[in-house]
């Protein structure tokens, strides 16, 4: 089993518990129509957690963060699982290249910060090949489900308002990082494209 430490809190990472454990009660101010994003939300924010465990991979191996290679398969392997799900190949191709955008935004901040600091946290690492990677294809399956589950709202000429608000809500009531939050908005920025 796979374990992420962020901050003070040790979370369990599995198929299930990606999603599931990243999430907190919506805040009570939330309105209604706001909760249909709420698991591309979580989704996300689960993702970006994982950056973190990608760059202490990255600050130990002393690798770049960029990994073109791995960026195109990433997006391949989702447009064709998207095609599948009748998700159109050009939002799948959007919505991962700037997924993968936001996790590299997260990984660049935080090994800044590293460098800055002259170390990184002391922290259990996991293997990118063997954890961190299938973890990470397991939440893409996710995320093509939520886009074609999503259609309709994201058809809506408001769409862009609604994510806004909803994003904002989220970011409030989990107490984000400033750095998550820019990222929230970089990883879900063509999710109202037009298809």
């Amino acid at each position: 089993m796979l374990k992420f430490s962020f901050q003070k809190t040790r979370l369990l990472v599995t198929p299930l518990a990606a999603v599931l454990l990243f999430a907190a009660p919506p805040s009570e101010s939330a309105p209604a129509d706001n909760q249909a994003f709420l698991p591309l939300l979580d989704m996300t924010v689960a993702r970006l957690h994982i950056a973190r465990q990608v760059a202490l991979s990255k600050w130990d191996s002393r690798k770049p963060v960029e990994d073109l290679p791995r960026e195109a398969d990433v997006i391949k392997a989702a447009a064709e699982e998207a095609r599948a799900l009748g998700v159109p190949t050009q939002l799948a191709t959007h919505f991962f290249a700037d997924q993968i955008e936001a996790n590299k935004l997260v990984q660049y901040g935080l090994l800044a910060q590293w460098h800055r600091e002259g170390h990184a946290p002391d922290e259990k690492r996991v293997d990118l090949k063997k954890d961190i990677r299938p973890e990470l294809d397991r939440l893409q399956q996710g995320f093509i489900k939520q886009l074609a589950d999503t259609k309709t709202l994201r058809a809506q000429a408001d769409c862009s308002a609604q994510l806004a608000r909803a994003t904002q809500d989220y970011v409030t009531s989990h107490a984000l990082d400033p750095l998550y939050a820019v990222a929230m908005d970089r990883a879900l920025a063509r999710v109202c494209e037009q298809e």
